[in-house]
């Protein structure tokens, strides 16, 4: 699939490759539960003498299988961006994780370099889904012109997406 932006193809394989292989090494780490270790004394602590940092961690890390599903959701995404057959696949089931991270980092004040390096890894996936932009719209039209109740139909179910998620948004706010 040639890309629809006007990046060079190494330069595209390279990004490819750096974030492939950047969230294999993160999904890796959480399933061998090397991320979200804290001492045990941090959990006899009040919430409030915590950092966000270290609330998030201690969230993230209390569950250990949460822990390796999240591994997975980096892992299996960032092994789809090494192949060229599934790099847009793999961009697209990225793209939810990365983007959860990059607001986690945003929201619970971590590290400047943390909160800019998940950015530019989310950068990076986006710049990988506008390449594949053609063939998302054609499979958005293929599987619309299938359904039983054509735009009608695709056009409430997004409605009701979109009342939910401000609901979700409301009610967090």
């Amino acid at each position: 699939m040639k890309p629809i932006t006007s990046i060079n193809p190494i330069v595209y394989l390279f990004i490819r490759y750096i974030l492939g292989v950047t969230m294999m090494a993160y999904g890796l780490i959480k399933i061998l539960q090397l991320q979200f270790v804290l001492p045990s004394e941090v959990y006899s602590y009040e919430l409030r003498q915590l950092d966000g940092v270290t609330l998030t961690w201690a969230f993230l890390g209390f569950s250990t299988w949460f822990s390796c599903l999240l591994g997975v959701f980096e892992l299996v995404p960032g092994f789809l961006l090494l192949f060229r057959r599934t790099q847009l696949l793999g961009a697209i089931l990225l793209f939810p994780s990365l983007l959860a991270v990059f607001l986690i980092n945003s929201a619970y004040h971590f590290l400047p370099h943390m909160r800019v390096f998940t950015g530019v890894l989310l950068s990076l996936n986006i710049l990988l889904l506008f390449s594949g932009f053609e063939a998302i719209v054609k499979f958005l039209k293929d599987t619309l012109s299938q359904s039983s109740g054509g735009l009608k139909e695709s056009i409430i179910n997004t409605l009701i997406l979109v009342v939910l998620a401000l609901l979700i948004v409301y009610n967090l706010t």
